[in-house]
């Protein structure tokens, strides 16, 4: 019992970092000022047009697409699933935190420290996707929706993550376009983030996945094999039937 609580604690210790730290890419990426990652450009617009942090139009956006959830899975909705709740709010919370830790950074123009900025981004983001995944514990509702609609519709996840991506970044941009007139948060480094991301994952899955891994308990044997890997990803792309 006692080990049980010890894993557990663990899980959640390293599920919150791995949220602080996909916070503090969100902060390097905003402050690069080339553009955000498709995932955060509809809360950055709404930040700016409601004058309100990003932190608060991530945690309303992502209830909003828990709202998506359950009309795309209606029965098969489950109580659980309103953790997401909590992460979104943690996450939120989180994500001003950063950009307050990340104020000083110098305001520039120079391209070259820009880029180092929006690398740190990329490079956080994926570090933490590492880290909230590998504990398999909830998903943060944007991921919550892909794995939904993937499920119901019986298509690929990898295609329908494409697919939001550029369905969140098209909606961002005509929303930018028409109520601030101009184009606000997307720009090349979103582009960047979108392609990066995914690479810098698998660069930290194979330096780190397995030390997590055994550092979160599971059994050696299994870690090895590659068992662990196979049920990590059943229980994170619960909804993903097709992958």
């Amino acid at each position: 019992m006692k080990r049980d609580r010890f894993i557990w604690s663990k899980k959640l210790i390293v599920y919150g970092l791995g949220l602080f730290i996909m916070a503090l890419g969100v902060a390097f990426s905003v402050r690069s000022n080339l553009g955000v990652s498709p995932v955060t450009s509809v809360p950055f617009v709404l930040s700016r047009i409601f004058s309100v942090s990003l932190g608060t139009t991530t945690v309303v956006f992502y209830i909003f697409c828990m709202g998506l959830q359950a009309v795309i899975l209606r029965r098969e909705y489950r109580l659980v699933d309103l953790f997401q709740i909590a992460a979104s709010f943690m996450f939120g919370y989180f994500t001003d935190a950063a950009l307050f830790l990340t104020s000083f950074l110098p305001v520039t123009d120079n391209i070259a420290v820009r880029l180092v900025y929006l690398a740190a981004g990329i490079a956080c983001v994926a570090l933490g996707i590492l880290f909230y995944l590998t504990t398999a514990l909830i998903s943060l509702p944007t991921d919550g929706t892909v794995q939904a609609i993937s499920y119901k519709g019986k298509f690929k996840l990898h295609k329908v993550k494409i697919i939001y991506d550029c369905v969140s970044t098209g909606l961002a941009l005509v929303l930018s376009l028409l109520v601030l007139h101009g184009i606000q948060g997307l720009g090349a480094g979103t582009v960047i983030a979108a392609l990066g991301v995914g690479r810098m994952l698998g660069v930290f899955t194979a330096l780190l996945k397995k030390r997590l891994l055994r550092f979160l308990g599971f059994p050696a044997a299994a870690i090895s094999a590659g068992a662990v890997h196979k049920n990590v990803n059943t229980v994170v792309f619960k909804h993903s039937k097709t992958i």
